[in-house]
């Protein structure tokens, strides 16, 4: 029964009937020397047992490590992105297009808009509303789109009471291979001084725009960030200025998603330096605004 069991690969069963025999009979040779090979057996298994198990350990541990760091590289080269639908999630290139349509929108309303003028020594502050626009078209290779918008400064709080307004139509381009946040920016500007009184003679400088910027570099969960500063060539035929300048800074915020458009609350700056002669002229705009569109 004992060798039987040793064929059917039961050797605890196999020892226990061996060490029986020895038992009853400890000068049954056959089955002393049956015991010490099903021991020896056992033992050797066992020892063969926690050899494989030890390397499964290590090799699942090999599995994990190598895992870990293919998601570690994959997160460096790739985006994570999840179907808001099904759930599924897919890994992109670092450096796709974020836009889910290829043409892109916006329309906003600035109705907190608050100016500040400095020239030489002489102070302006006024208040007004702006309007901006912007449409894109962001493909596989290029991103182009145009910027305009306008603003009109009509209520006075320090300074002349004469009005202040802007006009301006930028268009911008990026090469998505370079860098699909750097743009170059070409246009054209128009900035009205003075203008509705008497007191004071009004003043319009039209000058075409040349700049670099950057513009849909998104932070946090609901923000998007541009910056730009540009260069006003139309003072080389002003008499009266030297250099002329342009800098922005906004941030606009997705407020609410409603399906087909977001509703969109922005805050930004825009500032224009001139050095007229010996005088320095800022002009400084700060506004809020809130308008509708799809950066989707």
């Amino acid at each position: 029964r004992a060798r039987q069991l040793v064929i059917e690969d039961d050797l605890e069963q196999a020892r226990d009937v061996c060490l029986i025999l020895i038992d009853f009979n400890l000068d049954n040779t056959p089955a002393v020397e049956l015991y010490q090979s099903v021991q020896s057996a056992i033992t050797k298994r066992n020892v063969e047992v926690k050899k494989v198990a030890a390397e499964d350990t290590l090799s699942e541990y090999k599995k994990t490590v190598a895992e870990t760091k293919i998601k570690q590289d994959l997160a460096k080269t790739y985006k994570a992105v999840t179907n808001a639908t099904t759930g599924k999630k897919v890994y992109l290139d670092q450096d796709f297009n974020n836009n889910y349509r290829t043409v892109t929108w916006d329309v906003l309303l600035g109705l907190a808009n608050a100016n500040h003028v400095l020239e030489d020594t002489t102070q302006a502050v006024k208040f007004g509303v702006s309007a901006d626009t912007s449409l894109f078209y962001r493909g596989e290779n290029i991103s182009a789109g145009i910027d305009a918008g306008g603003s009109a400064m009509v209520l006075n709080l320090l300074g002349s009471k004469a009005m202040h307004w802007t006009g301006s139509g930028v268009a911008s381009f990026s090469l998505n291979k370079v860098n699909k946040y750097l743009a170059l920016r070409t246009g054209f500007l128009a900035l009205g001084k003075n203008h509705g009184t008497l007191d004071v003679e009004p003043e319009i400088f039209m000058t075409p725009v040349a700049g670099l910027g950057f513009r849909s570099i998104k932070f946090g969960k609901s923000g998007y960030l541009e910056t730009a500063i540009d260069y006003y060539p139309g003072h080389l035929f002003a008499d009266t200025i030297d250099v002329a300048l342009g800098f922005q800074l906004i941030t606009t915020y997705v407020m609410a998603e409603m399906g087909d458009f977001n509703i969109y609350f922005r805050v930004g700056m825009k500032d224009s330096f001139m050095l007229k002669e010996t005088k320095v002229v800022n002009d400084a705009k700060i506004f809020l605004a809130i308008g509708v569109g799809d950066y989707e």
